[in-house]
């Protein structure tokens, strides 16, 4: 029973169909469908609910026509560079900073989906699997699990076996992987790499062949940039009650809920920047004494690589001038987009208590001007 709780791998070609007719035949998801999507998409979804005959068949029928709705409803313009480093024949690690819970993973395969590359598998957390309507999208859409919870043995053995899988999965040529960069997403705007994930992801290797590992994973980093994150004013608040009670940890419901918010919120401008698969870079890890070292080198290589290619928007540079009190960035933005700008914030500050205005106007704010003061930090080294 435990096993089966907790397997790791997406749904297969020959589970999709039962799956998919599960899903569609579930109340509270039908009824979540018809409340939220057009019309006319609900009565498609219906008409090809028993054509899903493979995982692309689901990606292509269920998820594609999906994606391209929120496209249309709620970005602006959606661009991609750098899909020109990857080939078809190979498979890679993606590993990317991290801003919203679904759609992040969502939008990246459909870029690879929609330039013949065939889409990844993706790494989420089993805290968002714990209801049966999740556990069915996410399987169905090529997820596998990390297990976050446990006793410390059981979750080093789980980690073994999914580094194993992971290893596995791209070696033998059979999917690409993506992970993020870090445990959860980046809520303050900073996009660093945990030097944990790194030491999970090298449980696989051999002794004394680190670098030549993560060169033979064809490990890319990938930038993914949002004018506005839909989820500031919730993720503001999750760092409010998290330094209230450090304990603090978001139930099942309010990822669901930041997840439809992900979805539903405008976001501007939207960008993946994609950067060659990592080789010469790695060469660094020679000058490590250990293997603490290199994990540490490398998840600096994979932090350069994200955070000098996050495309920066005015937001950032009013953001970051409104926190220093300067105007040092104003050749960046017009005296109208700041002043609608610093309006949006304010608003966005009324739904928190004037004793929690000072910390959240702080996060807020820095959660738009850290992505241009981590780039202009390694302009500067």
């Amino acid at each position: 029973m435990q096993e089966k709780e907790f397997r790791l791998e997406p749904y297969r070609d020959d589970e999709a169909l039962i799956a998919t007719q599960e899903l569609f035949s579930t109340a509270a998801f039908k009824a979540g469908i018809e409340t939220v999507l057009p019309k006319e998409l609900v009565e498609y979804y219906y008409s090809v609910v028993n054509d899903v005959h493979s995982i692309y068949d689901f990606q292509k029928k269920i998820v594609y026509p999906f994606l391209k709705m929120v496209q249309s409803t709620s970005i602006n313009n959606l661009t991609v560079n750098g899909l020109d480093y990857l080939n078809s024949e190979d498979r890679y690690l993606f590993i990317s900073n991290h801003r919203d819970i679904a759609l992040d993973t969502a939008y990246l395969n459909m870029l690879l989906f929609e330039n013949q590359i065939k889409t990844s598998q993706m790494a989420i957390g089993d805290n968002l699997i714990l209801d049966r309507i999740a556990e069915l999208v996410f399987r169905l859409n090529k997820s596998f699990i990390v297990k976050r919870t446990g006793a410390p043995r059981e979750l080093y053995g789980y980690s073994v076996k999914l580094s194993e899988y992971t290893r596995d999965l791209i070696l033998s040529k059979t999917e690409s992987a993506w992970i993020a960069q870090r445990e959860g997403r980046a809520k303050d705007g900073n996009d660093t790499t945990q030097t944990g994930l790194l030491k999970m992801l090298s449980l696989a290797a051999k002794k004394g062949e680190l670098k030549a590992y993560f060169k033979s994973l064809k490990v890319v980093p990938v930038a993914i940039s949002y004018e506005y994150d839909p989820c500031d004013v919730a993720k503001t608040g999750d760092f409010l009650k998290k330094k209230e009670n450090p304990n603090y940890k978001k139930h099942f419901k309010e990822d669901m809920q930041q997840i439809l918010m992900g979805i539903q919120g405008q976001k501007g401008n939207v960008h993946f920047e994609f950067h060659a698969p990592l080789d010469v870079e790695l060469d660094k890890l020679d000058t490590a004494k250990n293997n603490k070292e290199r994990l540490e080198i490398l998840g600096k290589v994979i932090d350069e690589a994200i955070q000098t290619s996050y495309q920066i928007n005015p937001i950032s540079y009013i953001a970051a001038d409104i926190l220093a009190k300067t105007n040092d960035y104003a050749a960046h933005y017009t005296i109208e987009q700041r002043k609608e700008i610093e309006i949006q914030f304010e608003n966005k500050l009324k739904h928190f208590a004037p004793n929690e205005y000072n910390d959240a106007r702080q996060y807020l704010l820095g959660m738009y001007a850290n992505p241009l003061i981590n780039q202009l930090s390694w302009k500067t080294a």
